[in-house]
Parts: C-alpha cells; structure tokens; sequence
C-alpha cells in the first residue's frame, strides 16, 4: 500500500516556514551562528537558532504561552504542513487525523533549569511551571490540543534518524487503521549548551563556527528546529519504500547496516538525488563509503552545513529538503563541501528526476533510510 506526502512544513534558523528555507538553502545561506557558554566551565560552542519572530504566531496561541521552544517549533511546522496542503483545521480534519512526533533531547532548556533549581534550592523550590515542559511527549500534546485531536497522539525518540522511524511508523498507523485519513509526522529540537557540551565529550561536537562535510572530521554544530510533513493516501510525492531503522554497535557494522538499509530500499530503482545526513562526524565516512560502493553517480546534497545538526528534527527536515527538491526540480549546493565524495552536489543545479534517496546515521548508532518518488508533475 502507498501513502504519501501531502504537505511539507518547516521552521528552520533560515525561515520560518518550508518554503522559505528551502529559497534560502537554493541562495546558499547558511544560518547565523551564536555563541553558547558552559556557565560553570570555561567552555563554548556555536549553534544555529531559530530568531524568536519566527515563531511568534505560535507563542500567541494561549495554549503555548508557557511553553518551551520545543513546542513552538513543532506548532509552527505543523500548522506550515497543513497549510502546505491546502488544509485549515477542522472538526473534520482532526477526526481522521493522528500526530506522531520525533524527538531526541526533548525539551532539555526547560528540563536543565528545572534540575538546576532542585540542585540549587532543594526539590520545594523547583518551578511547576517548568516541569510540565520537561516531559517528552509535551510537545506532541501541545500540538493535538491546537489541532482538536483526541484520538492517536505519539512520541517516538530516538537520535538524529528518529524522523525516518516516524514517517514508517505512521505509515503503518495509516495501514491498519483505514478509518484515519492522515497523519502529520513533525521533528523538533531546541538548542542549548548542555547539548553541545554532552557530546564535545564523545568528540561529536567542534567549537568552531564551521564543519566540513565529507572531508576532515572535526564534529558538528548543533542547530535548532522543527520539519513535519502530511502523510496521506494520494498525492504527487510517494513514499515508495521505507524502513524502521537498523541499529548498530560499532563503526564496522554501521557500514554493513548501511549497506543493507541504503541499498535494500534501491533494490530496483537507483534513487535521481540523494539528500544525506552528513553533519561532519563518523556518519559522513558510513555514507561516503556506501554511497561511492552502491551509488557513484548520483549527486548528493548536505543541508547540515547550511542549518546546523538539528537532531530530532534532522531526518524530516531532510525528508522535506527532498520532497520539495522533487517538487521544484531544483538541488542546491552543499555548503563547507568536503573532498572526499566526487559525488556531492557544490552548486544549487536545476534536476530532472522522480527518485529521492533520504539517508540518515544517527548518533545513538541507527541507521535509517527512506524513498520518495513524484509520480506526477506538482504543477
């Protein structure tokens, strides 16, 4: 059974909605990069945020006015795919509607403060406005209650893959349960310190103000964000094929997962565009090798350069940078483009192709993959 992508939103460090980063991204923009400080080390590090105007609609919704950025990014991307779809909420709508949302840090600004009370001024002195915020499912609730959906509401986390988790999650939700008409699949994560200082200690994390992609490992930066799409049963954009992921326990076998997913879900046809999830660490040299073994030819497209590593939200936003590639036949140019895949696409290029490939190797050692194919001309 097929299903499909019937709207696509966004809310990125370079616009507030899917069109406009992806306008952004064919510019060659990169996101403007702020300094985060350790308080109580002397350390820092770069992210990419989101500008708070971007998320003003959402933080006037009275549901949302205590919430975390988290849950603002999410409501913005998730009303920007209904839009994109040509849908207004309604009685109607959110009856045969389910939401499924990808997380991997949850809410850690609200969670950190939070604990740092506790830690500071003992359990009696920790905020109750905060602690709802600390809950990884908040976000998905936010965002039902805004829609009128009282039925299936689902929080899957994960790492950096968990949206390719999430879209065959939903497909499934969507394959069983015939009385539902759509499911609206959002990514979301926020940025902070604690984030980039956590995984500067597994060498994940650079304190430069840029990363290089399939060249030198020097780790990545961490970005904030939110990418949803509408999955529904017609539709220019198929998701021809999809996997629940493959996790793996070491560097060797992150190749041979990668191998069986990235490969396994091309068996017949070579996917036209690849859309990656390099963010210059050890996942880079996982695709390079794949990608020059199965795939030699086909041109690859980095985003992570241009917004930072947006982890929860990373695979949808990829999803969506390949849906609306499709969409407007257009591939832009990898910013920070390394040397050592002859493949990766440098220079925003005009495409004629149906087939999209979405990769992703997450930190948390899962592989994911995911296949989109338009199977008519969205104009």
């Amino acid at each position: 059974m097929k299903f499909f992508i019937q709207g696509i939103g966004a809310v990125t460090p370079l616009g507030p909605t899917s069109l406009e980063t992806w306008a952004a991204l064919c510019r060659g923009q990169q996101a403007p990069r702020i300094l985060l400080s350790n308080p109580v080390a002397d350390r820092s590090y770069f992210s990419c945020p989101v500008p708070g105007k971007f998320v003003a609609d959402a933080a006037r919704q009275p549901r949302l006015r205590r919430s975390g950025v988290i849950s603002l990014l999410g409501a913005a991307a998730g009303f920007n795919a209904l839009a994109d779809a040509g849908l207004k909420p309604d009685a109607a709508l959110s009856a045969g509607t389910a939401i499924v949302f990808a997380i991997c840090s949850g809410g850690v600004n609200y969670t950190r403060r939070f604990y740092h009370e506790i830690v500071k001024q003992g359990a009696n002195a920790a905020s109750p406005i905060l602690f709802p915020e600390t809950v990884y499912n908040a976000a998905a609730s936010h965002l039902a209650s805004l829609l009128g959906v009282n039925g299936q509401s689902y929080t899957l986390v994960g790492d950096s893959s968990v949206g390719l988790g999430a879209i065959h999650f939903a497909t499934e939700l969507l394959t069983i349960q015939p009385q539902l008409d759509h499911c609206l699949v959002v990514g979301t994560e926020e940025a902070d310190w604690l984030l980039a200082d956590a995984f500067a200690s597994w060498r994940m994390t650079t304190n430069q103000d840029q990363f290089e992609v399939y060249g030198r490992v020097g780790g990545t930066i961490f970005g904030e964000g939110a990418a949803a799409v509408l999955i529904g049963r017609t539709g220019p954009l198929a998701i021809s094929s999809s996997s629940a992921g493959l996790p793996f326990r070491s560097f060797r076998e992150s190749e041979s997962a990668a191998r069986e997913i990235f490969g396994g879900l091309c068996a017949q046809e070579l996917p036209e565009i690849i859309v990656s999830s390099a963010n210059g660490t050890f996942a880079d040299e996982v695709e390079r090798k794949v990608f020059c073994e199965f795939y030699p030819s086909v041109p690859v497209y980095a985003l992570k350069p241009a917004t930072g590593e947006p982890l929860g939200a990373s695979a949808l936003l990829q999803v969506a940078v390949a849906g609306l590639a499709l969409r407007h036949q257009q591939l832009p140019g990898t910013l920070a483009a390394g040397s050592k895949l002859p493949s990766l696409n440098r220079t925003t290029r005009c495409l004629s192709a149906s087939r999209a490939l979405v990769t992703a190797v997450g930190f948390n050692h899962q592989v994911n993959a995911l296949n989109l194919y338009l199977t008519q001309s969205p104009y």
